[in-house]
This record gives C-alpha cells, structure tokens and sequence, in this order.
C-alpha cells in the first residue's frame, strides 16, 4: 500500500509541476503587454518609457524561462508575489476570497451527496419504470444546461417572479443556497447516470445472486453490498468533481455576484494581473491534487484489491 501512495503521490507531483509550467506560459503569451495594461489602469495616457519602467520593476524583461524560475522559487518559500489590482499580496487576497468559494463548494457537494445515491439506487432497482425514465430525461437536462443559464432562470424565479431570494445578498448561508443549487446540479446530474449503470451492473453479479440464494433481504443486499461495490468509482469522480467545481465556480460566481476566488481569477484575467493568475490557478492545482490523493485513500478502504492491483502494476 505504501509503495502504491508513493508512486501515486510522484505522479501527481509531477502533475502539479506541469500544471504551473503551463499556466505560467499560457498567462504569458497574450498578445496583451501585461506592462501597457498595468500602466493604462493606473495612469490615463502612460509614455513608452514609463511603460518600459513599469516592465523593468516587473521584471518583464527577463526571458520567459528565467521570469518561470524566479516565479517557482517565490512559490518555493511561500511568496506568490504582489496583486497589480489589488495591492496586496496574492497570498492575503486568496486568503480572503477562497473561504467563500469553498463553503459555496461544500454547500454544493451535501446537494449532491443527499440526491445521487438514494436516486440512483431507486433509478437502478425500478430500472424502465416511469421513475426511472424521468430521472434520465431529467439527468440529461441537468447536464445539457449551461451554469450560467440556469444561474440566470434561478434568479429570475426564486429572486425576482417570487422574491424568496435576495438578487445581490452576501454573509449568510441563505445567499449560497442558489448558487450552490447551480453548481451541483450538473455534477449531480452526471453522478446519477453513472451511479445508476454501476449499481445495474452490481445487481448482475454472481454475489448477489448467492446472497438472494442465502436468503438476504433486498433492501440488505442493496443497501449493504450492491452500495459498497458500487461506490469506488463515484468516490473517484467525486473529488474529481470537487477540483472541477473550485475551477469552475467563476461562472457561478459572477452571475450570484459572490466575492469567491473563481470571480477574483476572472478579474485577474481581465486585468491581466500575471501574479494573481498564476498563484490562484496553482492554489486551484493543490487542492485537486490533495483531492486524488484523498481520492486513492478511501478507494483503499472500500476495497484494498485496488491497491493490490494497482501495485501489481509497478512490479
């Protein structure tokens, strides 16, 4: 088992070092002189050679491999540099704003941990029931929908024909309620279906078979072994999802005017702000490397002949 952990956490290391390679290149080959942008928000009408000035204290007049080094080894010792629209340093501004991507995340992941299992074994058991065929039709409409449509038609509903909700409203767990609804509803969508084919694919299988020969209850049967053997899978996509859901929570973020870290990244791109792109996307990188790590461990618990397997592989 541990030699499985170490190869695996090797992997994503590497993963993760990628990751800032090509994020650092991306974030740097916009045909947008991050200096001339920098310069024209701070000042109305900046000379070249202010620009140029500007450039120099940035240090944009390094090659880009040398800018890539001296980047990485701030990282290295904790400094992810200064915000160019914020002053302050990316740090304490992702300090502040990933608190709130992160509840609105967890509120998210408890709609979709409430609604994919029980629905998709009931989806599964009654398998071409009426049940069974509106919780397809509704699944493929949960994932066809844009965030942002769906975001919209919330607000229109809930916020505005019936003012349940706030449009704008901030520091409470009612404001996250829509939202979250928002960012679960495609992942649970998607989760339903696979949950749905895993657990047919269980109630096939010879075990069950010898369970119903012994005598076990259905509802044991499903609810305490099909469930089991079905999970693995799901937990992988989960926390996969999990990652997706930080990266993706921009959208959601600035159609409900939530002050998250995936709206801070959008207006860091929009104002070409490098250090604050760069040090939110990596922040982003981390937290779904720990998640596929955490990913491996309860896969390893709800069945160690993954591991077994997987070890078999670096043999």
């Amino acid at each position: 088992m541990f030699r499985y952990i170490r190869k695996r956490l090797t992997n994503l290391i590497v993963v993760l070092f990628g990751v800032t390679v090509l994020s650092f290149l991306l974030s740097n080959i916009s045909p947008v002189d991050p200096a001339e942008a920098y310069a024209r928000r701070i000042l109305k009408s900046p000379a070249p050679q202010k620009i140029e000035e500007i450039r120099l204290k940035m240090g944009l007049d390094l090659p880009l491999y040398q800018q890539y080094i001296n980047w990485i080894g701030r990282c290295l010792r904790g400094d992810l540099g200064s915000s160019l629209l914020t002053k302050n340093p990316v740090n304490y501004d992702i300090a502040q704003k990933l608190p709130a991507t992160m509840q609105l995340v967890a509120i998210a992941l408890f709609w979709i941990l409430i609604s994919f299992i029980p629905i998709g074994i009931i989806s599964a058991v009654r398998k071409n029931s009426l049940f069974d065929h509106l919780i397809k039709g509704v699944a493929i409409l949960g994932i066809s929908i844009p965030s942002f449509w769906l975001g919209f038609l919330f607000l229109f509903i809930f916020a505005v024909t019936f003012p349940v909700f706030k449009v704008i409203d901030y520091g409470n767990i009612k404001s996250l309620i829509l939202p979250s609804l928002v960012l679960a509803i495609p992942t649970a969508s998607s989760f339903v279906r696979l949950f749905r084919a895993t657990v047919l694919s269980n109630l096939n299988k010879d075990y069950v078979v010898y369970a119903k020969a012994r005598g076990i209850s259905s509802n044991r049967i499903v609810w305490g072994h099909v469930l089991k053997n079905s999970l693995p899978p799901i937990v992988t996509l989960f926390f996969q999802h999990l990652g997706y859901m930080l990266a993706g929570s921009a959208v959601v973020e600035s159609v409900f005017s939530l002050k998250g870290i995936g709206l801070h990244l959008l207006n860091a791109v929009t104002a070409r702000d490098l250090p604050t792109i760069n040090g939110c996307v990596l922040v982003i990188a981390i937290i779904f490397v720990l998640c596929s790590i955490l990913a491996d461990v309860i896969n390893m618990v709800l069945n160690p002949r993954i591991t077994d397997k997987e070890e078999g592989l670096y043999e």
